[in-house]
């Protein structure tokens, strides 16, 4: 069997490469090698194909030293809904040329998979969709990912996949696999279930993202995770010691990034079990936690043992310093809590300015002031400020409250209508002052 696996475009007015991976699809990948299935990856926002360099006419790509960047982009037609709102519209990634040509450079799959981002970057999702449509006809398309799952109804009307899977059990995909494809797996391939992620499809690796845990024990009312996984499940430590030292050797990989939503939950028997792994095996690299690090679980030991393995630049979901504002949005986090973190993580060696520390803007209810007092006060404190614009994600609690109707286009979950809420400008003055204080 042949499957083909298709990680879209972005669509939006603006994108970065957060050390983004397209995890789900990775794992899937891993499994189908494992029972004989010849895999084919295109990931539409690898920013380090080798063919995307003709596109910059010798202009680099912007990027850090750990590897995230800007992607290339292209202008394209802004969707009407967005007719009134002054900004460019793109599309992020790979040129469409690169996709058609290696498209005709692939064997005719058996079975295509496409994984989604966020809802409102549907729009990608669906050209991919049509382009693989008119190359390959007859070859039958599952559309999973984020998309797929959080707004299900509109992706079986209007994408044109012909299976759209809700869910992230990989035997119930591979099911869906062999059913579509008439074709028998034969299970005993799989020995175990951990293996490691299907990285070695890429043309070339600069980073490499892993999750440690899936699901969250936290249900913050701004936050949609438990809804495509509402089960906490956290890897065998031994195993991501296991899969780390595997990259970090194999493919001489030294920035790694850990997108779980709880990565120091039960930290003694997870993340402090795994970090002790990593000194042992002197695995000398950078970590970085972009889904932010839940503050509570921050003591000195663990604010040590973070800075001697290399976690640079740690972030803080703080969100907002309002007390009242913390406790209807889940209460995962105080201000007390807060400072105790900082002061752990300073006395552990870590300048002020090397803490990232997250704050939200449009959480529905909040006040402009709100948002400003809490830009005072991490100020005071002398931290990086990130400033997280909300979007509204059907189901929670505050989407309810957002005023979007269930049905509503998710082309409206964008972030970028919800600072329209306060007018672009006084938003705009937060942003300003947020990006000098973070150049002090």
């Amino acid at each position: 069997m042949n499957a083909l696996l298709i990680n879209p475009w972005i669509c939006d007015f603006s994108a970065y490469d957060l050390w983004s991976k397209p995890l789900g699809l990775l794992r899937i990948a891993s499994f189908l090698k494992r029972l004989k299935v010849k895999v084919s990856l295109i990931d539409c926002l690898d920013r380090f194909h080798p063919q995307v360099d003709k596109f910059l006419n010798g202009r680099p790509l912007t990027k850090s030293t750990s590897g995230s960047g800007s992607y290339y982009s292209e202008v394209i037609e802004k969707p009407s809904i967005f007719k009134d709102i002054p900004r460019r519209y793109k599309r992020y990634g790979l040129p469409i040329e690169i996709f058609e040509k290696l498209l005709r450079e692939t064997k005719r799959p058996d079975i295509i998979l496409v994984t989604s981002g966020m809802s409102y970057w549907y729009l990608g999702v669906f050209e991919a969709i049509k382009i693989l449509k008119e190359r390959f006809p007859s070859v039958p398309i599952i559309l999973g990912g984020i998309y797929a799952n959080i707004c299900f109804d509109h992706a079986v009307k209007n994408s044109n996949a012909d299976f759209v899977y809700r869910g992230t059990d990989i035997k119930e995909i591979l099911e869906v696999i062999s059913k579509l494809t008439e074709k028998e797996f034969d299970y005993s391939l799989i020995k175990k279930e951990n293996l490691y992620l299907a990285y070695e499809l890429y043309p070339k690796l600069a980073y490499i993202t892993l999750r440690t845990s899936s699901g969250c024990p936290f249900k913050c009312s701004y936050c949609g995770w438990y809804i495509l996984d509402d089960r906490l499940k956290q890897e065998d430590p031994d195993f991501v010691i296991s899969e780390i030292e595997y990259f970090y050797n194999k493919f001489g990989i030294r920035d790694f990034s850990l997108y779980d939503d709880a990565l120091l939950y039960r930290a003694e028997d997870h993340i402090v079990r795994i970090l002790h792994g990593l000194v042992k095996k002197k695995i000398k690299a950078f970590f970085h936690t972009p889904n932010g690090l839940h503050i509570r679980y921050i003591n000195e030991k663990l604010a040590r043992l973070l800075r001697e393995t290399g976690f640079i630049q740690p972030r803080l979901g703080l969100e907002t310093t309002d007390e009242e504002q913390q406790i209807a949005t889940g209460g995962k986090a105080t201000n007390k809590e807060f400072l105790k973190a900082i002061e752990c993580l300073r006395d552990a060696g870590y300048d002020s300015k090397e803490i990232g520390v997250y704050i939200m803007a449009g959480i529905p209810g909040q006040s402009i002031e709100e948002i400003k007092e809490t830009v005072k006060f991490l100020s005071s404190c002398r931290v990086r400020i990130f400033l997280e614009e909300y979007s509204p994600i059907p189901n929670t609690p505050d989407y309810e409250r957002s005023g979007l109707l269930p049905d509503a286009d998710p082309l409206l979950h964008n972030n970028i209508t919800f600072s329209y809420l306060y007018g672009q400008d006084r938003l705009q003055e937060i942003k300003d002052l947020v990006h000098r204080l973070n150049k002090r």
